[in-house]
């Protein structure tokens, strides 16, 4: 799919969206969902992986963007083959995600985020993928570090993405990262889509719900993504600590591991010390097995156990929070 193959169109409004629709209604095999706030450093790399893509699928590309920054501007300009959705103010990716899904075509939903770079075979998988496993609705791939240079970096993709290494064997897992995901289109459809409330977590929780209903997900190794992560200390931490507040949010509201504790908050001083020493072995022994190159820069795993600790925080901050609205919080 060339990029410019598409033709501009002019903007409308629609509750409180303005969409760009760049070509005519159609039926496409796939369509490549893709969140966006102030992207202007990485939509270019990631946007030409997509319009790269080694496929004879036809996939259309959405962008749902609510940056302040250059980025609608370089879409526009730069990117035809593009249907841009703006929203007038910063949105966060689940709200976004669900927005594309109302108005994207596809049978199948590619989910990717913007800074990421997908492999030039990336859509022919996740399209293969499905295919071949009937009994599965949902089925996504590995991560690999886009940015491996900086410690915060590294410390950040191997909490993060541990669980999802390209050096994984194919398997049934709880969950996928929604920069590398897809789902059909009826099953997206069927379980509502991503509570905005849960970023960044709201991944975890959807997929929670689909699991419940005893659906698979399929995690492929060979379906890849390069994710560039937080660089400086400080987006490391903040970011650590947010998922320690999401992680708790989701836990009261399901029946994962920790729940029971979680919604007692007067048992749960029993196990929060341990917490991030639990997180932190876990990682590690994932490590040894599937990423031992790890262990030649050994600060990476002091900053990893600081990134727990601010993970720990965020997570007490939340099981202490008084009850209020939906969810609890």
């Amino acid at each position: 799919m060339n990029r410019s193959s598409s033709r501009k169109g002019s903007p409308e409004r629609s509750l409180g969206i303005n969409r760009m629709d760049t070509c005519e209604d159609s039926v496409f095999d796939c369509s490549v969902i893709i969140p966006s706030y102030n992207s202007e450093r990485t939509i270019r790399p990631c946007l030409d992986s997509v319009f790269g893509q080694k496929t004879s699928r036809r996939y259309e590309v959405w962008v749902a963007d609510s940056s302040d920054d250059q980025t609608p501007e370089i879409i526009q300009n730069e990117y035809p083959g593009v249907k841009l959705i703006r929203f007038p103010r910063k949105t966060n990716p689940g709200t976004a995600r669900n927005a594309a899904v109302r108005v994207a075509k596809g049978k199948l939903l590619l989910f990717t985020d913007s800074d990421c770079i997908l492999n030039p075979d990336w859509v022919e998988l996740m399209s293969r993928a499905h295919r071949e496993n009937d009994d599965s609705r949902i089925v996504g791939g590995a991560v690999v570090n886009g940015n491996p240079k900086t410690l915060s970096s590294t410390a950040g993709y191997l909490i993060e993405f541990s669980e999802y290494l390209p050096t994984m064997a194919p398997s049934v897992v709880p969950s996928l990262p929604t920069c590398n995901i897809s789902y059909r289109r009826e099953i997206f459809e069927l379980y509502g889509g991503y509570d905005p409330d849960l970023y960044p977590q709201e991944d975890y929780f959807f997929h929670w719900r689909i699991s419940q209903a005893g659906e698979k997900i399929r995690f492929h190794p060979e379906i890849r993504v390069r994710h560039f992560h937080r660089e400086t200390l400080r987006g490391y931490f903040s970011h650590n600590f947010r998922f320690g507040i999401v992680t708790a949010r989701v836990l009261k509201v399901t029946n994962l591991p920790g729940a029971f504790f979680v919604r007692r908050p007067s048992l749960a001083f029993v196990f929060l010390p341990f917490l991030p020493m639990i997180k932190f072995a876990r990682t590690c022994a994932r490590i040894v097995r599937y990423a031992p190159w790890a262990f030649r820069r050994p600060l990476v795993f002091p900053l990893i156990l600081l990134g727990l600790l601010y993970w720990q925080a965020g997570f007490a901050q939340e099981v202490y929070r008084r009850k209020k609205g939906r969810h609890g919080f």
